[in-house]
């Protein structure tokens, strides 16, 4: 998101994947950001709603959501395991805009 433009500091998870404890670690060490879970609650379902209460004009920004959800555990990221992550994404990313290598074939 950063790239195109979109600044990114809060991750609010929620539902399927925020159960798990090491799945929740891997984003937060990936992404570089503390990661919040929501309590007891399922937010996709509200957060979809907000998002068309802005859309339609009924909400003018995401500070009045705060009624209808709270937070439970923060998850930090880990800081030696995200730079693992980084630099192998770094690694992938160069790999993959190396143009393919021609392969040669040898008569036998």
């Amino acid at each position: 998101m950063n790239e195109i433009g979109y600044k990114t500091d809060r991750f609010i998870v929620s539902d399927g994947g925020s159960t798990s404890e090491v799945w929740m670690q891997i984003v937060a060490d990936v992404l570089e950001r503390p990661v919040q879970r929501l309590a007891g609650h399922r937010g996709s379902c509200v957060g979809a709603a907000w998002t068309a209460a802005i859309g339609a004009g009924l909400a003018s920004d995401w500070s009045a959501i705060s009624a209808f959800v709270r937070p439970a555990d923060r998850i930090e990221l880990r800081r030696e395991t995200a730079d693992v992550y980084r630099h192998a994404y770094r690694r992938y990313r160069d790999l993959y805009r190396r143009p393919a290598e021609r392969s040669h074939s040898v008569a036998s």
